[in-house]
C-alpha cells in the first residue's frame, strides 16, 4: 500500500470517469483523442479520475505478437516508460490528483492486463488483471497478486479490472481489507455489468466507480465486440450516482464522501462485516 495522510472526514471528492472510443493500435492517436475530450473541462481539479481498460491500445487482440508489439515498459527494474504510462504520470501532475488507467503492460516476453495509478506525476501502484476473460487468456498473463490497495487521502483505494467484478471474492477482499471506493477500469460487453456493480457495492458497502468504453470491434475474424458504455458510479446502498450515455464518448463528474463506506450496517443491529461467517464457507 502507499502512503499518503488523510483528509479530513466527510470531505466531498470529486470524481472523473473518461468513457472513450479508442481505435485499435493508435496509442498516440488515441491519447490526444482523449486529450481533447477532456480538454474543454481543464478547470474540474478533480481528486480521482478514471480512464477504462485498455484505453489506449483498444481490445480486441488477434495475436501474441500484437500484444507484445503494443506492451509497454512501466519504468520499473530498468523498463523503460511506454506513452501510456507517461501520460498518466502527466495527467496526474496536470490535475494534481490520483489517475487510474488501464493498458498493457510487457515484462519480457509476457504481457498483463494492468492498471496503473499514478498520483503528482509519479507511478504509485501497478495492478495485473487477475481474471482473464476469453481470448484474453491467449494474449495476456494472469495477474498473481497481491490485490491492489492504495492509501490515499480519501481514505483506501481498490483497484480492479472489468471481469475482475465476477468474482465476488475480490471486491469483497479489498472491503474487508478497508477500501471505501474501488476504481474499476472496464471493457464490458456484457449486459449485465452495470446492475451487477450495484450488488458488488451493496454487499461491501463501498463505492464503486466502474469507468467503461463504447465502440465496436471486429479483427482478424473473431466475433465482434459492441462496448456498452455506461460508465457509472455507485453508492455504499446501491445508489447510481451518475450513469454516462450507452453509445457516446463522455466525461462523467460526480461528488460523493467516501468516509459513509465506513459504516458496515444494514440496519441498527445488522453490520455485514461483523456478521460473517468465515467458519462455514468452504472454497
Amino acid at each position: 500500500m502507499t502512503d499518503n495522510p488523510r483528509k479530513e472526514a466527510n470531505v466531498l471528492i470529486r470524481i472523473v470517469l473518461v468513457q472513450n472510443n479508442p481505435v485499435f493500435g493508435e496509442v498516440a492517436g488515441n491519447l490526444d483523442r482523449v486529450k481533447a475530450l477532456y480538454g474543454g473541462r481543464k478547470g474540474l481539479r478533480p481528486d480521482l479520475v478514471i480512464f477504462p481498460e485498455l484505453f489506449a491500445s483498444g481490445y480486441q487482440f488477434t495475436s501474441k505478437s500484437e500484444a507484445l508489439s503494443l506492451g509497454e515498459g512501466d519504468g520499473r527494474d530498468g523498463r523503460e516508460k511506454g506513452p501510456t504510462v507517461r501520460f498518466l504520470e502527466e495527467f496526474s501532475m496536470e490535475t494534481k490528483g490520483w489517475v487510474v488507467g488501464g493498458l498493457p503492460l510487457r515484462r519480457g516476453n509476457k504481457v498483463y492486463n494492468s492498471a496503473v495509478v499514478t498520483h503528482h506525476g509519479t507511478v504509485m501502484a501497478i495492478y495485473d488483471k487477475t481474471h482473464l476473460f476469453e481470448a484474453e487468456n491467449r494474449w495476456f498473463e494472469r495477474g498473481s497478486g497481491p490485490l491492489c490497495l492504495v492509501r490515499t487521502e480519501f481514505g483506501l483505494m481498490g483497484v480492479m479490472i472489468c471481469f475482475d467484478w465476477l468474482f465476488p471474492e475480490v471486491t469483497r477482499s479489498l472491503a474487508l481489507s478497508g477500501a471505501l471506493l474501488i476504481a474499476h477500469p472496464v471493457n464490458w460487453v456484457l449486459p449485465f455489468g452495470p446492475q451487477g456493480m450495484i450488488l458488488r457495492s451493496v454487499e461491501n458497502r463501498v463505492f464503486t466507480a466502474t469507468a467503461n468504453r463504447v465502440g465496436e470491434e471486429a479483427r482478424g475474424g473473431f466475433k465482434p465486440l459492441r462496448y456498452i458504455g455506461s460508465s457509472q458510479v455507485v453508492s455504499p446502498q446501491g445508489e447510481i450516482l451518475a450513469r454516462a450515455p450507452e453509445e457516446a464518448e463522455s466525461l462523467l463528474e460526480i461528488q460523493c464522501d467516501p468516509e459513509l463506506a465506513r459504516s458496515k450496517r444494514v440496519v441498527e443491529e445488522s453490520d455485514f462485516f461483523r456478521q460473517r461467517r468465515p467458519d462455514l464457507y468452504r472454497n
